[in-house]
């Protein structure tokens, strides 16, 4: 909460979200016009609106198609995998399964428009520091982290965010060093390494002079 209060008093990410999806469906309006009109709905699976909201919401509004966007570029059973079977369980006890046409994209972490945008942050990121000094930045790349268990499991999260850290850095050229690390790890589980807070404490000691964070596993 004291973090949320330093940002202004609470998550922006249903104003960013809300953005994206009414921009989304303006451009799918343009660019699929046999389909229009399209409309965006939010699902989340922590708070609201929830999975049941927007599938009451959809149904109330006449949807036919679905399509279930997730908006974790790279796929985890923890984080895409609960989501979906979040919405799809409760699609069913609300007898609203087969009323709707799904389809879905579940990852997208090398897509050429997100490694696109990716590459454009940085670039913008960049620009923050002093000329003279922009060759020497550090560019930490940084994802949320995922119980070590999961991982040993299989679970291709990390493997899909290296891609998309090896996509950006070829979209870049490969003009900087580089680092990946993970945060927002809880509780006394291992967790997938190496955390941001040692990488940046670790830089630190070093002296290194310039280093930019980049988080690759948000688009809020």
């Amino acid at each position: 909460f004291e973090i949320l209060a330093r940002i202004g008093g609470g998550s922006p990410i249903l104003r960013w979200t809300r953005l994206q999806g009414d921009e989304m469906a303006r451009r799918r309006d343009t660019l699929s016009p046999h389909t229009a009109p399209h409309k965006a709905y939010i699902a989340f699976r922590y708070a609201s609106p929830s999975s049941r909201e927007a599938l009451r919401q959809m149904h109330t509004d006449g949807v036919k198609r679905v399509v279930v966007f997730t908006q974790y570029p790279q796929y985890s059973r923890a984080t895409t995998g609960s989501s979906l079977d979040e919405l799809l369980r409760a699609a069913h006890d609300m007898d609203l399964e087969k009323r709707f046409e799904w389809s879905l994209i579940d990852r997208w972490p090398v897509h050429p428009g997100f490694i696109a945008a990716m590459a454009a942050s940085v670039r913008a990121g960049l620009e923050k520091f002093p000329p003279e000094r922009q060759r020497e930045v550090l560019l930490l790349f940084s994802a949320h982290s995922l119980p070590q268990a999961l991982v040993d499991q299989g679970d291709p999260y990390p493997l899909e965010v290296a891609a998309s850290v090896e996509a950006v850095m070829r979209e870049l050229g490969d003009s900087h060093p580089f680092r990946l690390c993970y945060q927002s790890a809880v509780g006394p589980l291992r967790w997938l390494g190496p955390s941001a807070k040692a990488t940046i404490a670790r830089l630190g000691r070093k002296r290194h002079p310039a280093v930019l964070i980049v988080p690759i596993a948000f688009v809020s």
